[in-house]
């Protein structure tokens, strides 16, 4: 993504290099959502950061896609190592599960308002 920004309503907006703007927000409580064999990962590297899973979650889901990348890069090329392979899905399961994502649309008829769905 490209440029970050929040706004009043606790969104994140980030617009992507062909202009497309999206916006996302960290919801906690879907926490208890993330599958058991990706929670327990997810705790244990929280424990080993000296973080509550909430914490480490929250880190997760508000890391920007260019830092991610830079882990799925590693991942890829195979320099991580199956631990960082294991905790790379994991996060990706967590981002998946506590990020509430929208894009902006714009008005389906001229004058019509731009929205978020």
């Amino acid at each position: 993504m490209g440029k970050r920004r929040n706004d009043e309503g606790g969104w994140t907006i980030e617009k992507s290099p062909d202009g497309t703007l999206t916006r996302f927000r960290v919801d906690l409580e879907r926490v208890e959502w993330i599958e058991d064999p990706e929670r327990a990962v997810l705790t244990d590297d929280a424990r080993e950061r000296g973080m509550t899973l909430s914490e480490y979650v929250g880190w997760v889901c508000r890391l920007p896609d260019s830092e991610l990348h830079v882990y799925r890069d590693r991942v890829m090329n195979g320099s991580g190592g199956p631990r960082l392979a294991t905790v790379y899905n994991a996060w990706l399961e967590a981002r998946m599960t506590v990020r509430v994502t929208q894009m902006l649309f714009p008005g389906a008829r001229p004058g019509e308002p731009d929205t978020w769905a």
